[in-house]
């Protein structure tokens, strides 16, 4: 049991890399027709030239503006909802930490490290499960509190945005890429620094009240990723049984 434990948060590694691997051939694929301007030089310019310069440009016709950048395309075909306020995100962060994931969380990581009597230092019986309960609790705790102060500073949305394509496939890639990527406040897409950041952090932070067999930077970056991986089931989760998405996202598919 502890050897599949400790396979499943490598396993993770391999499937995010994977899922980022993929996204890079489809934003490639995407984009790969499109051509960067040319820049557009003054007639001062041109004269500071170098004498071997064969290519100019050619100005833009009267009228003529430039293409707006994308705001992000690694969210692409994703339903769209108002934008969270920072009080949003708040009340959101609440339910998180004080609803059923911060409580069934809690309780079903406690029932694996009982089982597996991890950390052996905690014991069994109703005080190793308490011990192990509580840790699990105030980890989730300190992760959402974290995510809430970066994601706000950053203006990062913390939803899951469920994909707009009927196909399974497309789905789950989606479900995996939001792992790492997040939707923006204004609409565009961008790395999830607020989420990955705060896994990694939070992993550490943990060693606080770990005993010394499972207190090691190690064991903290394993947390990360077996936090990231929760984030991930938690995701396929909503993008597949509407009604545990938040209201603004529901009635999809």
């Amino acid at each position: 049991m502890l050897g599949y434990f400790n396979s499943a948060w490598k396993i993770c590694v391999v499937g995010f890399g994977y899922a980022i691997l993929l996204h890079a051939q489809e934003i490639r694929a995407q984009s790969g027709a499109a051509i960067a301007p040319l820049p557009v030089f003054s007639a001062d310019n041109l004269l500071r030239q170098p004498v071997n310069t064969v290519d100019s440009a050619t100005p833009p016709d009267p009228g003529q503006t430039k293409a707006p950048e994308p705001k992000g395309t690694e969210l692409p075909h994703t339903a769209s909802a108002p934008p969270f306020t920072v009080w949003d995100k708040f009340d959101y962060r609440v339910v998180q930490a004080f609803g059923a994931r911060g409580f069934v969380g809690a309780a079903v990581s406690a029932a694996i490290g009982q089982g597996m009597n991890s950390p052996h230092e905690w014991g069994q019986g109703a005080e190793g499960f308490g011990k192990r309960y509580g840790s699990g609790f105030a980890g989730n705790l300190s992760r959402q509190t974290s995510e809430f102060v970066l994601e706000s500073a950053l203006h990062e949305d913390p939803r899951y945005f469920p994909s707009e394509d009927k196909g399974t496939k497309h789905r789950i890639l989606n479900a995996a890429k939001q792992v790492v990527f997040c939707k923006k406040d204004d609409g565009g897409s961008s790395f999830a620094y607020a989420r990955v950041i705060s896994a990694f952090s939070n992993g550490q932070f943990i060693n606080l009240w770990q005993p010394e067999s499972t207190g090691s930077v190690g064991d903290g970056f394993k947390r990360a990723f077996i936090s990231l991986g929760g984030d991930f089931g938690y995701y396929m989760m909503q993008e597949f049984i509407p009604f545990t998405r938040p209201r603004s996202l529901r009635h999809r598919h």
